[in-house]
């Protein structure tokens, strides 16, 4: 059985055999002893034995290295942000949560796409009261319709990020999903290499324990970070209120910094949120920190 990679489980050493199954080898083995001792001096200060990133047997795990002295770092979406920074999307809210009358008064840049490029503007918002689907009547509008005063596709909407300025902005990657677990998808952006991959099982032809990772060396530091994950009870994609999808909308530099920034969606039955993920705020303590979201739900 050939060796095409090598993880931590607990005290375990999984091995993917051929086809994607993570498997645990038979220790009395003896090439499978030897193995696991090369694994377990390798390995260990690679990925934290106590980490929630870690596959389970079942997972299938792309072909990915991972270099020995990678910093893992989980991203875990907080709910609250005391950084000052808020943001929005053009569109219908049926909640107030994240818009308001107050949200007009406030200043915006958005983040657009015109015809031949991306970039970075002032921009006023819109506000009007529309028919949300929470309302009883059809006659009702406790819901907000939100617009800006620029013509050209608005992607996000920012306000209160010091390090985002106005200007052209390099695109990484527009609307790209990963769908299917063992996948992996490499790219560069000035000159560093960024893989991005994902675990988790396939059951009834549905993805359970998803979970997206970004690999890259940034600041003299290799990085492995996770970006977003679902309950291992949790399908990707398909239908129903246990499944939801997970898409990059968009990974760019809006922060000045030549490290991609990421806008990653989450949407299911009945929500969907999107979280913007800026490199500056992480310091040097990760490729990308979350640092705002906004959304709505039925």
């Amino acid at each position: 059985m050939p060796v095409k990679y090598l993880l931590t489980y607990g005290l375990a050493v999984m091995i993917l055999a051929p086809g994607g199954r993570a498997v645990t080898p038979n220790p009395k083995n003896k090439n499978i002893k030897a193995i696991l001792s090369v694994a377990k001096k390798r390995i260990t200060n690679i990925i934290s034995l106590n980490c929630d990133t870690l596959a389970i047997p079942d997972d299938t795990i792309p072909d990915v290295i991972i270099p020995a002295g990678t910093i893992q770092v989980l991203t875990n979406h907080p709910g609250q942000f005391n950084n000052g920074i808020k943001t929005l999307g053009c569109g219908s809210y049926n909640q107030q949560t994240f818009v308001g009358p107050k949200s007009a008064k406030l200043q915006w840049k958005g983040l657009f796409e015109s015809k031949t490029r991306f970039y970075i503007s002032n921009t006023k918002l819109r506000l009007k009261r529309d028919h949300s689907e929470l309302d009883e009547d059809k006659n009702q509008k406790t819901g907000w319709l939100v617009n800006c005063d620029n013509k050209d596709t608005n992607i996000i909407l920012i306000n209160g990020a010091k390090d985002v300025a106005n200007g052209p902005v390099k695109k990484a990657l527009l609307s790209t999903r990963l769908y299917y677990a063992g996948q992996k998808l490499e790219f560069k952006y000035y000159g560093v290499k960024y893989t991005l991959y994902t675990t988790g099982f396939k059951k009834n032809g549905r993805i359970f324990n998803y979970k997206l990772f970004l690999l890259a060396k940034v600041r003299d530091g290799y990085f492995n970070q996770l970006l977003a994950s679902l309950p291992p009870d949790v399908s990707f994609g398909g239908g129903g209120d246990m499944s939801t999808k997970v898409e990059i909308e968009f990974a760019g530099d809006m922060d000045g910094d030549k490290i991609p920034d990421f806008i990653i969606s989450e949407s299911g039955y009945a929500f969907g949120f999107s979280y913007l993920y800026l490199s500056r705020a992480a310091g040097k303590n990760a490729i990308l920190k979350e640092v705002s979201f906004y959304g709505d739900t039925d």
